[in-house]
């Protein structure tokens, strides 16, 4: 059909802006388990059943133990609970029961009268030797005088001169002057030395009789070991003298006398 000649074409439309495009992420694909090439056979899994190699330790379908376990579970602190810390705590029930101790002496010198008041003064006391200016004895062997037996050497003796354990025969001490006896130290035998010391016979059970500033005797009986020098405590106030008196003897028999290589005493220092 002809076109009228005054009828004018219209151009064509002019395309607009275009945005860029907006890249986007590529999906994640999602990959099919893998089957095994050859079927495995085996003991069932306990939880789903599916049939696991011998080597297997865990399920290959669901991961779960393939055997259980038969230790037991270690129990952990509950939720919000502190674990105990394991400490040693004997040296603070040493230094407790030190305390208490040295708190009960302290009492019993303030509440228990003057005879506790002496008692604690003499535990903590400071000591020094107190040497005899005499000495004597009941009987003494040749050549084992009782001076030996204070004279500072622990290798010369005092003998009773006597076989056998030699009970009732003493060795006695006289101070110059009242002292405040502390302790006594003993070495029994001829020398501090076990091997020496078993020569002759040793002190086993004697009596110590200390005569105070006042006439009045004290008697304590005691006990000690086989050789070794050994500490006696005496606590007697103004002593002016110390009896030891034998009763028994380790290693008494025909040809051994009971012997004693040293007596010290020992007092309260006159600086306190």
């Amino acid at each position: 059909m002809p076109v009228p000649e005054n009828e004018a074409v219209a151009p064509p439309e002019t395309p607009g802006s275009v945005l860029p495009g907006r890249p986007e992420a590529a999906r994640p694909r999602v990959r099919q388990a893998a089957v095994p090439v050859e079927p495995e056979s085996g003991a069932p899994c306990p939880s789903c059943g599916t049939p696991n190699a011998p080597r297997r330790h865990f399920c290959r379908s669901c991961a779960n133990p393939l055997r259980e376990s038969t230790a037991p579970a270690a129990e952990g602190p509950y939720a919000g609970q502190r674990p105990r810390l394991n400490r040693d705590r004997t040296r603070w029930i040493a230094r407790a029961v030190g305390i208490a101790v040295v708190a009960g002496l302290v009492i019993g010198g303030i509440f228990g009268g003057p005879p506790a008041a002496r008692a604690v003064q003499d535990h903590f006391a400071k000591r020094v030797p107190v040497h005899p200016n005499d000495y004597s004895a009941s009987h003494s062997a040749p050549k084992q005088a009782a001076k030996l037996a204070f004279d500072g050497y622990s290798n010369t003796w005092w003998g009773t001169g006597y076989s056998g354990d030699s009970a009732g025969q003493w060795l006695q001490a006289d101070f110059g002057q009242p002292t405040d006896l502390l302790n006594l130290l003993i070495t029994p035998g001829t020398s501090p030395r076990s091997a020496q010391a078993a020569a002759q016979a040793r002190p086993m059970e004697f009596d110590l009789v200390v005569s105070d500033s006042a006439g009045k005797e004290h008697t304590m009986h005691r006990r000690i070991n086989d050789g070794g020098v050994q500490k006696v405590d005496v606590r007697v106030r103004d002593a002016v003298s110390a009896r030891l008196i034998l009763r028994s003897a380790y290693g008494a028999g025909k040809g051994r006398q009971v012997a004693v290589a040293e007596l010290e005493f020992f007092g309260r220092s006159t600086g306190q």
